[in-house]
Order: C-alpha cells, then sequence, then structure tokens
C-alpha cells in the first residue's frame, strides 16, 4: 500500500511540475523594457521613449516589443497569424512607474503635439479621467483601441 501512495505522489508531483512549467512558460503580462537597448519589432529603433512603448503578447506566450504604439498596430496588421488571439500592452502615458494598460480598454488621444517616435503620435491613458486635461487643452476626441 506505501508503494502504491509513493508512485501516486511522484505522479502528483510531476504533474504539479508540468502545470507550474506551462503556466511560467506562457506570458500573460507585459515584460519590462531595457530602454536605450531594445530594438522595436517593426522599425527596428531603439526603444527610448517610455511613454509611446507597446508590447504584444501571442497566443503562444512570444512578447514583441515596439518604440510606438502606431508600431504595434501596423506589425500586427502586416502579421495577422501573430496577432490573432494577442494581447496588446501599451505604455501609460503619464504612467511614472512605467505601467502598461490593456489597449483594448485603453483610452487614446491623437495629437502631433505628441511626437511619437514614428509620428504615430498616439498617447494612451488607463481611463477618460485621466486624459480629460490634454483632450480638452488640445480639443482632442476620445479614440478606443479599434479605431487607430
Amino acid at each position: 500500500m506505501e508503494e502504491i501512495q509513493n508512485k501516486f505522489r511522484k505522479i502528483i508531483n510531476l504533474l504539479s511540475y508540468c502545470s507550474l512549467f506551462l503556466f511560467v512558460s506562457c506570458q500573460s503580462s507585459p515584460e519590462k523594457i531595457d530602454y536605450g537597448k531594445e530594438a522595436c519589432v517593426s522599425c527596428k529603433m531603439t526603444i527610448v521613449d517610455a511613454r509611446f512603448a507597446a508590447e504584444m503578447i501571442t497566443a503562444k506566450g512570444r512578447i514583441y516589443k515596439f518604440d510606438d504604439i502606431i508600431c504595434m498596430k501596423q506589425y500586427a496588421a502586416a502579421n495577422a497569424d501573430a496577432a490573432k488571439d494577442a494581447q496588446f500592452w501599451v505604455a501609460g502615458y503619464i504612467a511614472t512607474d512605467g505601467a502598461f494598460i490593456d489597449a483594448t480598454n485603453g483610452i487614446f488621444l491623437k495629437s502631433n503635439a505628441f511626437a511619437s517616435p514614428m509620428n504615430g503620435n498616439y498617447a494612451a491613458f488607463d481611463n477618460e479621467a485621466s486624459a480629460q486635461h490634454l483632450k480638452d487643452s488640445l480639443n482632442l476626441e476620445y479614440l478606443q483601441w479599434s479605431s487607430l
């Protein structure tokens, strides 16, 4: 009986380790960008401005990093297979902690005043309240991810 219990424990442990490995290997949140050292997967420019950075995480957990929101949009459009079921994350324009926002839930403003690296000139915000001041002062309209 003890021998059966030991085999059962080994099987349970093996299944637990396998589950943990799968959970860890499938990235589902943005990864820290090493600004000034990592390059945009789309335009190959070095990612330097944290206000406009973006990441696409594929369904398989592969992370693609971008220096501009528009680079990510264009890359996703040109690579539909990789973008299928992907997660899209954008840096918060006014975030001081480098936090990323789920692009599908974010609010965007577009203006030449933002002067993003690839002239996409989109700024992302986590909600309307955080974008209100810039929206009003620049006389802009709120945009959603699907309309960029």
